[in-house]
């Protein structure tokens, strides 16, 4: 007889997780899937507008190192190298001494790795010595045998000072490339988040960066949901984990309900939406043997919490030091071309402060007359949580407008803009902040059939990230599978 698996959530790591389970197991398993939207994707999914359009809730670019994911890829049926497209290894830093935008050249020889940083224009004369000396001093320690958790205390201003760079280096937009560029991580970061990135990009091919060709959810998750189909699964849509019931040291049971998007949370703030279950709609899953959660950290943390005797035992109660922050993006077309930068343009005043131009990029628009750039940005709303959309998306056209050489935005003719601001439980995510990796959770819970995936779970790849999160369904996948 096949044993049961729910697996919760419809991302990067609970399709990888409900893969995986049948490819390793698929005569011994029963795996369903439930998420709570229609969209696969999680918070890197993607939505069409009234017009037809598509946005996404936030720019996601896939990194050279991102082995797992275009492996899940290519299983699923699709040609990775079709679908995620190159960036040209380039970098482009906004330098507010200088009032430019500056390149950041990410291609060459790994070896050069600190020579990149001699060149580079975005810094005073005076000060690049000094700032290659300590990123090749960087790249060392990372890539050495030593284990880098030791670093997760500190923040990575403080590891760099320690380490012989100026303090006033700190305040130019190329320190911060890695945790803005790379992460969307505005605020101070783990010095163990950094050096494991470095780790991981440790040459240009694995540093890399790509963009997806068309909207995620249609060219990349679908596929991979299709390929579960394919190989036995079951997917449930709108559904929505709101409790867990348990006896003992076993789930027993998931409550679920119909999302209500529209509903507020007991007390949220009036900005921050949260997700709840429709009145009426509640039920209870059972009759599973495993449980796969993939559910975000912010939405796992309020369920069960008028249970005391969960979350008041060491394991539970850790969880709550974890925070998240909301994301914010907007995407705008102009009738003129402006902005024409291959790969990311960063160091811009939040909350958006990173732009890429999808113009080239996008199927959709690359050959559309009428779109001479799609501009895509990103931030964090950390800050301006009061501040309408409308303020927000003016701002941002100033902010990038001054920038010497890129001209008047407004004047190159706006059109369509869409501005998403993720505050919902689901779509938070989770701050790497320092001293933040002894609170986050592995697969396996005190439940002896309930196992964590998601990018907040601890993993071999272990950054908030895309990669992260497959690598972490398929150590869940993996936990399940050794119980058989």
């Amino acid at each position: 007889m096949k044993r049961k698996v729910l697996v919760i959530g419809s991302g990067a790591a609970g399709l990888a997780a409900a893969t995986r389970l049948l490819e390793l197991a698929p005569d011994r398993l029963e795996v369903k899937l439930v998420h709570q939207g229609h969209h696969f994707g999680g918070k890197a999914s993607s939505t069409r507008t009234s017009s037809g359009r598509f946005i996404e809730h936030g720019w996601h670019m896939v990194v050279g190192f991102y082995d797992r994911l275009r492996a899940l890829v290519r299983r699923a049926g699709v040609n990775d190298g079709d679908v995620f497209l190159s960036m040209g290894g380039q970098s482009h830093p906004f330098e507010s001494w200088s009032q430019r935008i500056h390149t950041l050249d990410g291609s060459g020889d790994s070896v050069d790795f600190a020579g990149r940083f001699l060149s580079y224009d975005g810094l005073p004369i005076a000060d690049r010595g000094n700032y290659g000396w300590f990123m090749g001093q960087a790249m060392l320690a990372a890539r050495g045998t030593q284990d880098l958790t030791r670093h997760d205390d500190l923040c990575f201003d403080t590891f760099a000072i320690e380490h012989g760079m100026r303090p006033h280096l700190t305040k130019y937009s190329v320190f911060r490339f890695l945790r803005e560029a790379y992460f969307n991580f505005p605020e101070q970061i783990s010095a163990y988040h950094v050096l494991q990135s470095m780790r991981l990009m440790s040459t240009p091919a694995r540093a890399e960066s790509f963009v997806c060709k068309g909207p995620w959810s249609e060219v990349v998750w679908e596929p991979i949901a299709r390929y579960f189909l394919a190989l036995g699964g079951t997917v449930e849509p709108f559904t929505l984990a709101t409790d867990w019931v348990w006896d003992g040291t076993r789930i027993t049971g998931v409550r679920v309900a119909r999302p209500d998007s529209a509903g507020h949370g007991e007390g949220t703030r009036p900005w921050e939406p949260a997700v709840r279950g429709l009145p009426g709609t509640e039920r209870t899953l059972s009759g599973f043997d495993f449980v796969v959660s993939t559910i975000p950290h912010a939405v796992f943390v309020k369920m069960n919490r008028s249970e005391e005797r969960m979350w008041r035992s060491p394991y539970f109660k850790r969880l709550l030091n974890l925070r998240s922050g909301a994301t914010v993006s907007m995407t705008l077309t102009t009738r003129e071309p402006v902005l024409e930068f291959p790969g990311p343009i960063f160091g811009f005043p939040a909350p958006l402060g990173i732009a890429v131009n999808m113009k080239p990029y996008w199927e959709e628009y690359r050959n559309d007359p009428k779109a001479g750039s799609v501009l895509d940005f990103v931030g964090q709303e950390a800050g301006f949580e009061g501040w309408s959309d409308s303020e927000i998306a003016s701002a941002t056209l100033d902010n990038f407008s001054r920038a010497y050489g890129v001209g008047d935005l407004r004047a190159a003719g706006v059109g369509e803009v869409e501005l998403h601001r993720n505050r919902s439980d689901s779509e938070r995510l989770l701050l790497c902040e320092p001293g933040v990796n002894q609170f986050r959770p592995g697969p396996r819970t005190p439940f002896d059939n309930l196992f964590l995936a998601g990018d907040w779970v601890r993993n071999e790849v272990d950054l908030i990230c895309m990669e992260g999160a497959v690598a972490s369904g398929h150590n869940a996948a993996a936990e399940v599978v050794s119980r058989l």
